[in-house]
């Protein structure tokens, strides 16, 4: 694996989510939003031919869709720790 895959599908989904939940929870809901325009940039950075041709602008397009669905993953696992622990908090 190279740094590209390792930071937009490892890196930049737990760093995002992490740091809006540690934050600000309620805002909790962005992260994939923002995790995701992070991502795209980046990739446009380390790839710049990335979107001019036809076959890597469908693998592009494939790979932000999987990256959305890691960090929603990753968020609603954080909605449940963040209930988990309003919970604790409240007995």
């Amino acid at each position: 694996m190279d740094w590209w895959n390792v930071s937009v599908f490892g890196i930049i989904p737990v760093f995002t989510v992490a740091l809006i939940f540690f934050i600000k929870r309620k805002l909790l809901w962005t992260a994939p939003l923002i995790s995701t325009m992070i991502s795209a940039i980046i990739s446009v950075i380390a790839v710049p031919d990335i979107l001019s041709e036809g076959e890597y602008r469908a693998l592009f397009r494939i790979g932000l869709l999987l990256h959305f669905a890691i960090v929603v993953l990753l968020t609603a696992i954080a909605y449940i720790i963040a209930l988990t622990l309003k919970r604790k908090q409240d007995q």
